[in-house]
């Protein structure tokens, strides 16, 4: 079949790299307004074709692709998920689903409404660290997963003339960004979010129009608790030796990307820097309640992408899906929930307090749709 990359930045470059050569698929359709980012060996590859608009693909020559990898900047993503739902193609998505909240709800719903492939671009719940923790959930080791707590410290990488630094552009550094970590503990404990409080201290960072920082505490329907506490300008620097592996160079100098997943058997730890996923054991003696270190999972740099980062395997199985007629992985009402929390996240900074998250209508008016 064939497909089309729409934003060929950084992430469509990797999906390039990703899917180029799958037997699965004949020509892949790179569209870009910018001709600069064109392969300069386009002329030699007759299985790439290039587009100026997304226009011109869906009226041009051939515009019989199947699905549509949307990697443009996130104040695109709207404009191009509907003109690709409405045109009947497969469409997956990268996060946020938009800038703001209603454009993400009209085009989950316009999605819903036509019966249409969409997948957002959550590949966290692909990645081995992460799907280990719910594995032992889903087992029962933990018993009841009652409390979260995710530290993320790093430096500032999105450089100067970053969209993503830019709030008509990015929208905000936690749907850029930290979605990825308050949609993890939704996915682990596996209850509707009810209410979250979030603050921020001022920007570091002086060139940021987005958030540079936040403390954020969500309360979830069945009781549990998670917190994200996140920094982008504290740890080093990074240049890069292309000798070393990344992660191996960055262990030591101030970044940190740490869950300790709590419940009411035992714990996990996930720890990227570390390369550890571990388990504890909660017990019973004479003196006191027992926690016991029982299980630790360690991996190897080469598998460092593989183990907290997944969004090659996440594109290889959207590819199936499409090909297979199958539907997405996560539902896109689901991501849409993240999507209100990360809204309500932001929303609780500028009102100063805790925001009421509230869905039920707007899950049900979703149901009814897709039921016709």
């Amino acid at each position: 079949m064939e497909i089309a990359i729409i934003g060929f930045g950084g992430m469509g470059h990797h999906t390039l790299s990703t899917l180029d050569g799958d037997p699965r698929i004949s020509r892949i359709h790179l569209v870009d307004p910018d001709s600069k980012r064109k392969p300069p060996d386009l002329s030699t590859r007759s299985n790439l074709v290039w587009h100026d608009s997304h226009h011109a693909l869906l009226t041009g020559a051939s515009p019989d692709f199947k699905l549509a990898f949307v990697t443009a900047s996130n104040d695109a993503h709207k404009p191009l998920a509907l003109d690709l739902i409405r045109a009947g193609k497969a469409v997956m998505l990268e996060k946020p689903i938009a800038t703001t909240l209603a454009d993400s709800i009209e085009v989950v719903h316009e999605a819903v409404r036509r019966s249409a492939f969409l997948q957002i671009g959550f590949e966290l719940r692909y990645s081995k660290l992460y799907e280990g923790v719910k594995e032992w959930i889903d087992a029962g080791l933990l018993g009841d997963v009652i409390n979260t707590q995710c530290t993320y410290v790093c430096s500032e990488f999105h450089k100067k003339n970053s969209w993503r630094n830019k709030l008509s552009t990015g929208g905000s550094m936690f749907g850029e960004k930290l979605c990825h970590y308050v949609d993890l503990p939704r996915w682990w404990i596996g209850s509707e979010v009810t209410e979250v409080y979030t603050v921020a201290a001022p920007n570091v960072v002086p060139y940021y129009e987005v958030r540079d920082n936040y403390h954020c505490t969500y309360k979830f329907e069945n009781g549990a608790v998670s917190h994200l506490s996140f920094v982008m300008y504290l740890a080093e620097t990074f240049n890069g030796d292309p000798l070393q592996n990344n992660v191996t160079q960055q262990r030591d100098d101030g970044h940190e990307l740490r869950y300790l997943v709590m419940g009411t058997r035992g714990a996990v730890e996930t720890d990227v820097f570390r390369r550890r996923l571990r388990r504890w054991q909660y017990g019973d003696s004479p003196e006191s309640m027992t926690s016991h270190l029982v299980e630790t999972r360690t991996w190897d740099e080469r598998e460092d992408s593989r183990y907290f980062h997944d969004s090659s395997i996440q594109a290889k199985d959207v590819v199936d899906r499409v090909a297979r007629g199958l539907p997405s992985f996560t539902d896109p009402r689901d991501s849409l929930r993240t999507m209100i929390l990360v809204d309500a996240a932001e929303r609780s900074i500028v009102e100063g307090g805790p925001i009421r998250l509230s869905y039920p209508k707007l899950s049900a008016a979703f149901e009814a749709d897709s039921k016709k």
